[in-house]
C-alpha cells in the first residue's frame, strides 16, 4: 500500500510540473531561510551552556543610586571575590577576571598588534568555567609563574607556526615584560561571552595595582572596580541574600558607606542576553527573529495550503470514485500526507543546497563565524524540526479537507470548491499582512539608522582620527601644530564618541549623603573645544595656564544631577581634587544614542591626555596621516601606526542595530517573492479554471485590459485588506523597538504609504504577468479547451 502511495504521489507530481515547481520552490526558499534563522536563535540561547554547573553560576554587579541616578556595571572591587569565599557559607568557588590593557607584542622580530581583547584570571579559572578545551599544558598548574601565557590556538599558530607552544617566550612592548606560554586551548566557539585570546595570571596584576592604587592590596581593596567576579553556589543557596551579604561586608570592611554601593548576583546563563540593570534588549532580538522564522515558514505552508486546496477540484472524481469503490477516508487522507511528506521532503533537499550557498551571506549578516555541520546532531534536529512544523502547518489540514468530500456530490459535478475560498482568501490576506509588517518595520529601521548617521551629536567629528600617542602626545602635537594639512591638534584622556572613564567620587555643596551618581570623567586641553566646536553656555574655556588643574567644564547633564543654579563659580571636589567650575557646554553625545546624555566632568590636565585627535579637511587627510605616521616612527618607531577615524568609531558602536537592518532586507524580500510565488500561483490556476469563460467574453469583444481586470481585481482587495491589518501591527512592534533608544525618529505615516504602494504594487506585477497572459490566448483554444 504504502509503495502506491509514493507510485501516484511521484506520478501527481510529474503530471502538475509547474504546480509543484512553485511548491517545492517556495517551501524550499522558506525552509532554508528559516533554519539558518533557528540556527542563530539557537546560537544565542546556548551561550557559555557547554560548562558544567551553569546553573550555579553567576556574576556579580554593581549598582550606585536609585531611580534616575542609578548606575549599574558588571565590575567590582577586587576583595568582592576574596570576601565571599572567606565569609559566605554556599559560595563553592570565586574567579576574577580583568581586562589585561597590552596590545603590542614582540615575537622574535616581529611586532604584532592584537585587536582582541585580553585578560588577567584568577588560577582557577579554566577549573571554574571548565567547558575550554586545553590542548597543550597542565590543567592544574596553568600559570607556573606570574609571567605565564595561555594562548588560544590561532594565537599561538599566529605568534609560533604551531599550537604546541608551550615554554615558548614573547615580549610585551608596552612594559618590558618577558612572558612564556604555560598552556594552549582551543578557539573559543561563538556562543560564549569569553572572547579572550590570551589570559594571563591575577599575580601579574599585583604590582602594577598596587602601584596605582596608593599601596592597596589587589585581593583586600574596595576601591577599584576593575574586576568582573564570577561565583559558583551550592544549589540551596539563595542569590539575593549571597548579594547583601557582600554589600554588608563591604561596609564593615570599608567602615564607612562612602560609596553606596550595592552589590546583586545575576545569573551566568542570562548575560548575553539582558544587559546587568535587567534590560533585556536581546531576548527581544532573539524572540523577534525566531517570530520572523516561525512567520516566513508560516507564508511558505500558506501558499502551498492554497494551491493545494484550490487545485482539489482536480481530484473530486479521482476521490469520489476510490471512496465509492470502497476507499476509507482514513486511507485517502495517508495517500495525500504521502504526496506532503514527499513534495516537503523534495523541498527540504533543495533548502539544503540552499543553505550550503547562503552560508557566507548568513556568517556576514550575523557575524557568526563558527562552521556549520549539516551533520551533527543539532543540526539534524533542526532539519527535521523545520520539516515536521511545516508537516503540522502545511501538510495535514489539505490531506483531511479533500479525503473529506461527499463522493455524490463529486460524481454529480458539484464542487467543492466554495468550502475552501474562504479559507484562500484569508490566507492570502494573512500572508501579504506579514510580508508588509516585514517591509515597514525594514523602512523605519532604516529611517532610524539614517537618524544616528545624520543627527548632530553637539561637536563636529568630521575628518578628524585619533591615535594613542602614549607619552608622546605633547611633542607630537607641537610637531603636527606646523603641518598645512592639518587644521587643528588637540589631546584628551579618552575619545569623544565613546567615553568609557568615568568616577562617582565627586562631592559639592548641597549634595545628598546617601546618593552616588556616576559622571563620565575626562582631561581635556584648551585646543579640545573650539576644535570639535562644542557650545560653551556660560563661563569660557581653559586657557591653558597652571590655574588649569583646579579648574572644571560641566555639561548641562552634570549640572542637572547636581542640581545647580548658575554653577560658573561654584566649587566641586573630583576624586579628591577640588575647584571652580570655569564654564557650562552644551550636552553632546560621548556615547551611544541608546543611552541618555551622561553627566560629564572636563578637566585640564594635558600631561595625562594620551590621546591625539587631529582634525583635517577631507582633501587633506592622506597627507595629514603620512605627516602623523613620519612623526610617530621618528617617535615611537617599536609600535605600529594604529588610528581610527572617529566617523567610524561612531558607527562601530551601532553594528547590532546595522546588522538588524540587513536582516529585516532580507527576511522582507524573502517574505514579498514567496507571497508573490503563492499568488502566481493562484492567479494560475484561476485563469486555468475560467478559460473558457475568457474565451467566450473575447469573442464577443471584450479587450485584454477588462479581462485582465477581472482577474486581478479580487486578489487586489486581498492585498489592501492585509495592508489595512498589517499598518497598526507593525506600528506597535516598531514603537517599541524605537523605545530602546533615547533619541530616536518619530515614525513618519509617508513610511506606512510607501511599504503599502511597494506591496501592492508588487502584487500587481505578479498578478497582471499571468492575467496579461490569459487575456490573450487565442479563444479558439480556450473554447477548445473544455
Amino acid at each position: 500500500m504504502i509503495r502506491n502511495y509514493f507510485k501516484i504521489a511521484f506520478r501527481n507530481l510529474i503530471n502538475e510540473k509547474w504546480y509543484s515547481l512553485l511548491n517545492i520552490g517556495g517551501m524550499g526558499i522558506v525552509l532554508a531561510v528559516s533554519i539558518l534563522l533557528f540556527w542563530w536563535v539557537r546560537d544565542e540561547l546556548s551561550y557559555d551552556n557547554f560548562h558544567s554547573d551553569i546553573e550555579q553560576i553567576y556574576r556579580v554587579n554593581t549598582r550606585f543610586g536609585a531611580e534616575t541616578a542609578e548606575n549599574t556595571f558588571p565590575d567590582t572591587p577586587g576583595a568582592v571575590s576574596t570576601a565571599a569565599l572567606k565569609s559566605i557559607p554556599g559560595v563553592r568557588s570565586a574567579v576574577r577576571l580583568s581586562p589585561y590593557w597590552a596590545r603590542i607584542f614582540r615575537v622574535g622580530n616581529n611586532t604584532i598588534t592584537e585587536k582582541g581583547d585580553l585578560a588577567y584570571v584568577d588560577g582557577d579559572f579554566l577549573n571554574f568555567f571548565d567547558g575550554f578545551t586545553l590542548l597543550h599544558g597542565d590543567k592544574n598548574n596553568l600559570f607556573r609563574t606570574p609571567a605565564s601565557a595561555i594562548l588560544t590556538r590561532d594565537l599561538a599558530i599566529k605568534y609560533f607556526g604551531t599550537a604546541n607552544a608551550i615554554g615558548k617566550i614573547f615580549k610585551n612592548v608596552e612594559n618590558n615584560q618577558i612572558l612564556t606560554v604555560g598552556a594552549v586551548i582551543e578557539e573559543s566557539p561563538d556562543n560564549t561571552n569569553f572572547k579572550q585570546k590570551m589570559f594571563l595570571p591575577m599575580q601579574a596584576k599585583v604590582l602594577p595595582f598596587r602601584e596605582e592604587n596608593n599601596g592597596d592590596n589587589l585581593d583586600e581593596s574596595w576601591i577599584a572596580y576593575d574586576f568582573e567576579t564570577f561565583v559558583k553556589l551550592d544549589k540551596s543557596t539563595n542569590p539575593e541574600i549571597v548579594g547583601q551579604k557582600i554589600t554588608s561586608i563591604k561596609k564593615t570592611a570599608r567602615n564607612k558607606d562612602d560609596d553606596a554601593a550595592l552589590y546583586f548576583l545575576q545569573p551566568f546563563s542570562k548575560l548575553h542576553l539582558y544587559a546587568p540593570d535587567g534590560k533585556s534588549s536581546g531576548m527581544q532580538q532573539v524572540n523577534l527573529l525566531g517570530l520572523i522564522a516561525f512567520l516566513l515558514l508560516s507564508i511558505g505552508c500558506i501558499n502551498y495550503v492554497n494551491l493545494t486546496t484550490a487545485r482539489a477540484s482536480r481530484r473530486n472524481r479521482e476521490v469520489g470514485i476510490r471512496k465509492v469503490v470502497g476507499a476509507r477516508s482514513g486511507q485517502l487522507a495517508g495517500q495525500l500526507m504521502v504526496e506532503s511528506v514527499l513534495t516537503l521532503s523534495f523541498s527540504l533537499i533543495f533548502a539544503v543546497l540552499l543553505i550550503e550557498i547562503l552560508l557566507p551571506f548568513y556568517q556576514e549578516i550575523t557575524g557568526k563565524t563558527g562552521q556549520i555541520s549539516l551533520l551533527d546532531l543539532d543540526s539534524m534536529l533542526i532539519l527535521v524540526g523545520a520539516l515536521v512544523l511545516a508537516f503540522l502547518l502545511a501538510g495535514i489540514y489539505p490531506a483531511l479537507m479533500i479525503a473529506g468530500f461527499n463522493p455524490i456530490q463529486v460524481l454529480r459535478g458539484r464542487s467543492s470548491q466554495r468550502n475552501t475560498s474562504g479559507l484562500r482568501k484569508g490566507l492570502v490576506v494573512t500572508q501579504f499582512a506579514l510580508a508588509t509588517i516585514l517591509i515597514t518595520s525594514t523602512l523605519i529601521i532604516g529611517s532610524q539608522l539614517r537618524f544616528i548617521r545624520e543627527r548632530n551629536p553637539g561637536f563636529n567629528r568630521e575628518h578628524v582620527f585619533s591615535f594613542d600617542a602614549k607619552k608622546f602626545a605633547l611633542p607630537l602635537q607641537q610637531a603636527l601644530l606646523n603641518e598645512p594639512s592639518i587644521k587643528s591638534v588637540s589631546t584628551s584622556s579618552d575619545s569623544p564618541v565613546n567615553v568609557l572613564r568615568g568616577t562617582g567620587t565627586v562631592e559639592w555643596e548641597g549634595k545628598d549623603p546617601n546618593a552616588m551618581p556616576i559622571f563620565a570623567y575626562v582631561s581635556i586641553d584648551p585646543a579640545f573645544i573650539p576644535s570639535f566646536e562644542i557650545k560653551i553656555l556660560d563661563g569660557r574655556n581653559f586657557d591653558g595656564s597652571p590655574s588649569d588643574s583646579v579648574h572644571f567644564m560641566l555639561n548641562e547633564a552634570a549640572v542637572k544631577q547636581m542640581e545647580l543654579k548658575n554653577p560658573v563659580g561654584k566649587r566641586i571636589k573630583v576624586e579628591g581634587r577640588e575647584g571652580e567650575i570655569i564654564s557650562v557646554v552644551k550636552d553632546f553625545n560621548i556615547a551611544s544614542i541608546h543611552e541618555t546624555i551622561r553627566p560629564l566632568i572636563l578637566s585640564s590636565r594635558p600631561k595625562i591626555n594620551n590621546i591625539l585627535l587631529i582634525k583635517t579637511s577631507g582633501e587633506s587627510a592622506a597627507a595629514a596621516l603620512a605627516a602623523a605616521r613620519k612623526l610617530w616612527e621618528k617617535h615611537i618607531p617599536e609600535y605600529p601606526f594604529d588610528y581610527k577615524f572617529l566617523d567610524a568609531q561612531y558607527n562601530e558602536q551601532y553594528k547590532s542595530e546595522q546588522q538588524t537592518e540587513r536582516l529585516f532586507n532580507f527576511f522582507a524580500g524573502i517574505a514579498i517573492v514567496i507571497s508573490c510565488l503563492g499568488l502566481l500561483g493562484l492567479v494560475s490556476f484561476t485563469a486555468e479554471q475560467r478559460t473558457k469563460e475568457i474565451g467566450v467574453r473575447k469573442v464577443l469583444g471584450a479587450s485584454v485590459a477588462s479581462i485582465t481586470t477581472l482577474l486581478s481585481k479580487d486578489f487586489l482587495k486581498l492585498v489592501c485588506i492585509a495592508i489595512i491589518i498589517a499598518v497598526p501591527v507593525a506600528w506597535y512592534f516598531m514603537e517599541n523597538w524605537l523605545d530602546n533608544f533615547a533619541f530616536k525618529v518619530e515614525i513618519d505615516w509617508k513610511l506606512f504609504l510607501f511599504s503599502g504602494l511597494l506591496t501592492v504594487l508588487t502584487a500587481v506585477a505578479t498578478i497582471s504577468f499571468q492575467s496579461i497572459k490569459a487575456a490573450l490566448m487565442n479563444p479558439v483554444k480556450s473554447l477548445k479547451s473544455e
